[in-house]
Formats: structure tokens, C-alpha cells, sequence
């Protein structure tokens, strides 16, 4: 008995100090038209192999996730982030098919992104402003299926075809408490990019351009955040 209370008593005291604290995930999403067909896919997949993990998962391009941080942290930081991101144009990027990514005893599949040197630009400038290490951006159709699940549908997303273009004109920010009986996310902040701003004009200049140092959101007082 005094065992059980001794566990109680620990869950109680972790409960406690995580009251509070939230989990945020920074994605580009993309626009509507294409979040609608990543649904049709996912509905598909759902179709072939049952339901899985990701399947309700609306249409995005992970930048980074911040977990386990407190409002008063993060929220001192968005003035200059949507300072920062006003520097950038919207993204114009091409879709192209799809992959997937061999996680040995699970699978992703998603829809490709085309790089080119003029993304590649784009999202080392976004990067620079949450020292985010580089990343293949994507967007995720089916997370972290089984072998098994994964040789039942890949032979059909192999031969799909998909070639597209679409345009990202803000950046989200997503919320959810760390704990708590809701573990889904629900959107904090959108900030939107320089609409003035031209992508193809934009990064060909850079591309041309030697790179300057940044100032990020990390040199800000809360490094340890990012």
C-alpha cells in the first residue's frame, strides 16, 4: 500500500510540473486544393491497408517541433519571428510523385517535393531563423506502417501519378497541451510571408548573393529553446 501511494504520489508530482507546458509544431500547409487530395490518398491507403496512425493528419511540411515549452517562453519570440519571416516570399515549390523513406521495421510514404537550387535557397534562409539542421521536406501520406501494410500499398503509390505545383503563403504554428486528455493540435499563430515579395526573383538574387549572417531566433535571450 505505501508502494502504490509512493507511484501516486510521483504521477501527481509530474502531472504538476507539466501543467502548463505545451507542445508546439512549426509546418508550412499547403493550400487547399492539395491538403483535399492528400485526404483522397490518405482515404485510399486507409482503403488498402485499414486504418493507420497518420490517416486523419491534415497536409503539412514539418519545419520543426518544439516540445514541452511554456506560453511565456514562446510568446516574447513571435514579434521578431514575424519580423524575420517578412524577409521571406511565399514558397513555390513543384510536387512530383511519390517516395518513401525505409525506417527498417516501419515505412513512410510520401508525396516528393522537387528541390531545385531556388528551394534550396528558400528553406536555408527559413532554417537560419530556428537553427533547424536541413531536413527533405515533404509531405507525409502514410506514417510509420508496417513492412507488411507498406508492401500491400507502395506497389500502387509507385505507379501514381502526381505533378503539380502549389504555393505556401504562411507559416503555422500549431499548439497542444503536454498534458492533457486532448492530444491533438489545434493552430496558435499563422504568420504570414511577403506577399510583395517575388519567389523566382527573390531567390535568384540570392542565389547570386554570398551569404551574411542571420540573426535568429536563437540569439534571443531563450536559447535553449530551439
Amino acid at each position: 500500500m505505501e508502494f502504490a501511494n509512493i507511484i501516486s504520489n510521483i504521477v501527481l508530482l509530474n502531472h504538476i510540473i507539466m501543467t502548463g507546458y505545451h507542445d508546439y509544431l512549426i509546418i508550412l500547409t499547403p493550400p487547399e486544393n492539395v491538403a483535399n487530395h492528400v485526404r483522397s490518398l490518405k482515404d485510399f491507403g486507409a482503403s488498402i491497408i485499414g486504418e493507420y496512425d497518420s490517416r486523419f493528419s491534415k497536409a503539412h511540411i514539418t519545419v520543426q517541433p518544439w516540445p514541452r515549452k511554456r506560453p511565456v517562453w514562446i510568446e516574447p519570440l513571435l514579434p521578431k519571428l514575424e519580423r524575420d519571416l517578412q524577409t521571406l516570399p511565399p514558397l513555390v515549390i513543384d510536387v512530383n510523385g511519390f517516395d518513401f523513406f525505409d525506417q527498417q521495421e516501419q515505412q513512410t510514404i510520401y508525396a516528393k517535393l522537387v528541390s531545385t537550387p531556388q528551394t534550396k535557397v528558400w528553406f536555408k534562409l527559413l532554417r537560419k531563423f530556428f537553427s533547424t539542421p536541413p531536413f527533405e521536406p515533404h509531405v507525409t501520406i502514410a506514417r510509420s506502417i508496417s513492412n507488411d501494410k507498406f508492401k500491400m500499398l507502395w506497389p500502387y503509390f509507385k505507379t501514381q501519378k502526381w505533378n503539380g505545383q502549389m504555393r505556401i503563403d504562411s507559416l503555422t504554428i500549431l499548439r497542444r497541451e503536454t498534458i492533457g486528455y486532448d492530444k491533438s493540435y489545434k493552430i496558435f499563430k499563422q504568420i504570414p510571408f511577403n506577399h510583395r515579395l517575388d519567389f523566382n526573383e527573390f531567390t535568384q538574387v540570392k542565389l547570386k548573393t554570398p551569404d551574411k549572417p542571420l540573426i535568429t531566433v536563437k540569439d534571443k535571450q531563450q536559447i535553449s529553446l530551439f
